[in-house]
């Protein structure tokens, strides 16, 4: 498993400016920044090698990020009876929730109790943790849509694998 510096690295080289280049730019000349830009990229999903297979791997996920003819849509992003739709629901209540509940599992003797010392550790008013409290649970959209994203990411291997020519 990759340090916390690795990850920073990683960060840092995928973060660099575009690569300048002119008239007198040769693919000599800026082949190992690009190899450097490369290997970084690789790492960033999920530590994949420099294999056929793992670059299979990251043009697929890079096709079903960026491209349109890839994107998907689940029930957490319609409106209506086929989906859960409504307002994007982000972490503030999943956190609040998981915060809440340490502090009673911490020995809080209420709710009450409870809120109020999450309250001022995330700087919310006590009525709008009480209220996050009173909601039906629902996890951030990112979680809803995951499990969808899984199914796709599959189908996706399989697919090119069938497409491929090896």
């Amino acid at each position: 498993m990759m340090d916390d510096e690795g990850f920073d690295l990683i960060a840092d080289i995928l973060a660099c400016p575009p690569i300048q280049i002119d008239d007198r730019t040769t693919p000599d000349s800026i082949e190992a920044e690009l190899r450097e830009r490369l290997e970084a990229l690789l790492a960033s999903h999920n530590g994949l090698e420099p294999t056929l297979e793992g670059w299979r791997d990251l043009a697929l996920a890079l096709a079903l990020q960026h491209e349109p003819a890839f994107q998907i849509e689940t029930p957490a992003d319609r409106m209506g009876r086929s989906g859960i739709g409504g307002r994007p629901a982000g972490w503030t209540g999943f956190t609040v929730r998981s915060a809440v509940k340490a502090e009673l599992r911490r020995g809080a003797k209420s709710q009450r109790e409870a809120a109020k010392v999450v309250a001022e550790r995330f700087g919310l008013s006590l009525s709008r943790v009480q209220n996050i409290m009173s909601e039906r649970p629902s996890p951030p959209d990112v979680l809803r849509r995951r499990k969808y994203e899984l199914v796709v990411e599959k189908a996706c291997a399989m697919a090119a694998k069938k497409v491929s020519r090896e």
